[in-house]
């Protein structure tokens, strides 16, 4: 039978199919995808690891879902997709948040595959790299067969990083800034959320959200609620830590230890997270690094003075003393201090709140973002 000349597309995600985190914004990525495939008469397919529950926007789309994995790791499964490349005329991989050069690449191209294109959102701040280990990196990050054809980078910052430290040419990576829906606050419901959260309806509110691990660095903020409440004893401010992971009863035992459980609220996982920014004043992200954070912009979008530590990756959104503030990375006091301030200073907390939603609501838009990956859509593929 003789094959379009038109290949067809295959995604491939990195979690089971009702696997969350912020894949919402992959899974929009892939419905964009699949359109601009659609428009050529061509088909995509999407490889999960495992498929249990499909997310709405995947069943809603035209994508057609497979249990694959991709590139595999034994005999069998690379087996199985190979025959699945051949069967239907996949020219083109679309991964996210895998490396640039990998061997297994070669197997992908010798079945088939004429363009791997690599969406990056890995977090952290790396140094570039130099000397004869850059010149080397240069050269393996060359070999045609081994490497991703172009590598999509959710900001400025992260494209600077994949060509300084990762050593990939120039012209291969991409910028589509990281955007999200403007945050619609239910201020109706604060109220109700705020008595079910078990907080003081006159408080103040601080809120984080993100997985509760090591890397998110809940326990500094923990640190930061102890040394606000020796300096401040009589401050009002309640901490608002909505996450699961696999530190979340360590950073609970720690509350405890620190006799904190009226200023601190660590509630875990929450479907109902984005609601929870209704009931904040302010927000605080301590990660030790990002791609391009989500979280922090859906906190600006909401009108929140983000505080945020003096790490490039973490701190890219905000301007400090206009949209939000940045501390000293590991400086307790100093977080501590910029916290009563905020406190202290009502119209000016909301003044910056206030450029804090005009500058996400403009610069980091979801509309802005998707238009920005169409047309890298046809540039690339």
């Amino acid at each position: 039978m003789e094959q379009p000349n038109t290949g067809n597309l295959l995604l491939v995600s990195n979690y089971p199919s009702d696997v969350g985190y912020a894949w919402w914004l992959m899974e929009h990525f892939w419905t964009l995808l699949a359109d601009h495939f659609d428009n050529k008469g061509a088909k995509t397919f999407l490889a999960y690891p495992g498929i249990n529950t499909l997310p709405e926007a995947i069943e809603s789309s035209s994508i057609r879902c497979v249990e694959l994995a991709v590139p595999g790791q034994n005999q069998t499964e690379r087996q199985a997709l190979r025959k699945f490349i051949a069967d239907n005329n996949i020219t083109d991989v679309y991964f996210t948040d895998r490396a640039w050069f990998n061997p297994q690449y070669a197997l992908l191209r010798l079945w088939g595959v004429r363009n791997i294109v690599v969406h990056d959102h890995t977090p952290g701040d790396r140094p570039p790299i130099g000397g004869l280990k850059g010149a080397l990196k240069a050269f393996r990050h060359r070999l045609p067969w081994f490497c991703a054809d172009s590598q999509l980078c959710v900001s400025e910052l992260m494209r600077n990083r994949s060509i300084s430290n990762g050593r990939i040419r120039a012209d291969r990576c991409h910028v589509v800034q990281n955007g999200i829906p403007p945050v619609q606050k239910d201020l109706e419901a604060a109220p109700t959320l705020r008595e079910n959260l078990e907080i003081p309806p006159t408080s103040t509110v601080c809120i984080t959200t993100g997985r509760a691990h090591p890397y998110k660095r809940f326990d500094f903020i923990i640190d930061v609620a102890a040394e606000l409440n020796r300096k401040f004893p009589q401050n009002d401010l309640v901490f608002l830590m909505v996450g699961s992971g696999p530190s979340l009863d360590t950073l609970r035992a720690k509350v405890r230890e620190l006799r904190l459980d009226n200023a601190i609220r660590l509630p875990g996982f929450r479907k109902d997270a984005k609601q929870l920014l209704a009931t904040a004043d302010m927000a605080m992200h301590a990660a030790l690094g990002e791609g391009f954070s989500l979280s922090i912009i859906e906190y600006m979008s909401a009108g929140l003075p983000v505080l945020v530590p003096d790490i490039p990756s973490v701190k890219q959104a905000i301007d400090h003393r206009q949209n939000g503030l940045i501390y000293g990375k590991d400086d307790i006091s100093g977080a501590a201090n910029y916290l009563a301030e905020l406190l202290q200073t009502p119209d000016y907390r909301k003044k910056l709140g206030a450029n804090a939603k005009l500058k996400a609501d403009t610069h980091y838009s979801l509309e802005n973002c998707s238009a920005e990956f169409q047309a890298a859509c046809q540039r690339l593929f």
